[in-house]
């Protein structure tokens, strides 16, 4: 966090800064006029301004100062009390107004009450964004295993991360658990798909812009960068990112400052970046649509996620959790049938986690409210043949099970299945059900038990 202080009284605004100074990256000036100038040029969090100085008033400053910077949050003080000036500052955007002489332990408080309701604004302003992300990495696959030690590993590295892997397979998610798990936790976590806006929207997206900047640019607006301050900044579809800003992020990864568009002010990026795409960046850099420089960059850490057809022991624990989602999102209370579970599992989804998420919100929304959910509202690509390795189970009609039985039931019945036609080979059931031996192990022991 950066701090200015302002005051003509060079003992206070000394004092004042060395009580800072341990915690906060603090500057400070005698003036107004001067104070104006350093915002143009750097950006701060907070800036604590007396009230009597020469050349502008506490008061004039504050005005002044908002139409520069209109992020950053504003404290004043003055050596005499009145009520009329401190509804004043508050009106034109001062968040605290204190008296001097003030006791340091007091003084210290109220920078940080400040402080933390900048971050909480913060966080508000991104929530919305949040809501979408679900966190928990579901199943008990080798790659839900991996995936799990390298979030342990990188959470708390400065380094980039880069994530990769085809659409769907939940690499959004995956950003989301680095950042939880990390230091940076009570921070934004801020998103932006790159291949959403055009050249010159995602400049102003990423780096914000200047009043003026563009036609329609009535406002200074913050970017992702600075709304991200102190969190994670997600950058999806990197490999969408258009080579002309490509210079500019990697300046940014490199000197940890930017400017917005149409700007001159320097702002320090104090972000960690998480990347992710479906593109093979490395055969991009050899035809000239991604600099190597900024992929050498982003690629310090990097994962490759896998598709949903390559970890398919993890479809019942998934396909239980989003259907719970799903019912409740539909205020439903159905089941899934064995039948409707065995064609699911025997799927290939190749648009992986997000397809299997937009299938079962669909079953819900379409299906009856209780009971169970027919077959036939399947998409016609699942309840085509199923594979030979695949044996149907029959409805229930006389009893209903709940669907973690249901599940459990298609998952015994899939694997005794495997096992008899692999005359007891483990590792010829293993490839049978697409899942590594270790995993067929721990299942049967589990059934066993």
């Amino acid at each position: 966090m950066q701090i200015l202080i302002v005051d003509d009284e060079v003992h206070l605004r000394n004092s004042l800064a060395a009580v800072l100074s341990g915690t906060y990256q603090v500057q400070t000036c005698e003036s107004g006029l001067v104070a104006l100038e350093l915002l143009k040029k750097t950006s701060f969090d907070l800036v604590i301004t007396d009230h009597q100085m020469p050349g502008l008033t506490g008061l004039e400053f504050i005005k002044s100062a908002k139409e520069v910077s209109p992020e950053t949050s504003f404290m004043m003080m003055t050596a005499f009390g009145d009520v009329n000036q401190a509804v004043q500052a508050i009106r034109l955007g001062a968040e605290d107004y204190f008296l001097k002489p003030i006791e340091i332990p007091e003084f210290e408080h109220r920078v940080q009450r400040v402080l933390d309701m900048r971050k909480w604004r913060a966080r508000l302003s991104v929530e919305k964004d949040n809501q979408k992300n679900h966190t928990r990495l579901l199943g008990n696959s080798h790659f839900v295993h991996n995936a799990k030690a390298f979030i342990d590993k990188v959470a708390d590295a400065p380094a980039p991360v880069l994530l990769l892997g085809p659409s769907g397979t939940g690499k959004e998610v995956m950003a989301k658990s680095i950042h939880e798990l990390s230091t940076r936790a009570d921070m934004p976590f801020v998103g932006i798909n790159c291949a959403s806006l055009n050249e010159n929207l995602i400049e102003s997206e990423l780096f914000g812009h200047e009043k003026g900047a563009f036609t329609g640019a009535v406002a200074s607006k913050p970017g992702k960068f600075e709304l991200a301050r102190g969190g994670t900044l997600f950058l999806d579809e990197i490999g969408e990112l258009p080579l002309s800003l490509q210079a500019k992020l990697l300046r940014v990864l490199q000197e940890k400052e930017f400017t917005r568009l149409g700007g001159v002010k320097t702002i320090k990026s104090e972000v960690r970046v998480v990347a992710a795409t479906h593109r093979d960046l490395k055969a991009m850099t050899q035809d000239g649509r991604f600099r190597e420089d900024l992929f050498f960059r982003l690629n310090v850490l990097s994962f490759n996620l896998a598709t949903l057809a390559e970890r398919k022991e993890d479809l019942p624990e998934m396909i239980e959790f989003f259907w719970q989602k799903a019912r409740m999102n539909s205020n439903s209370k159905a089941q899934l049938p064995p039948e409707l579970l065995a064609s699911l599992c025997a799927y290939s989804f190749p648009g992986n986690i997000r397809e299997l998420q937009n299938i079962l919100e669909r079953l819900a929304v379409l299906g009856p409210r209780q009971g169970f959910i027919p077959s036939s509202l399947l998409p016609p690509e699942i309840t085509g043949v199923m594979p030979s390795n695949v044996v149907a189970i029959n409805t229930v009609n006389e009893e209903s099970f709940g669907l973690d039985e249901s599940l459990e039931r298609l998952e015994r019945k899939l694997i005794e299945d495997a096992m008899t036609k692999a005359d007891g080979n483990q590792t010829q059931a293993a490839a049978i059900l697409k899942i590594s031996r270790g995993t067929l192990q721990y299942k049967l022991k589990k059934f066993a038990a």
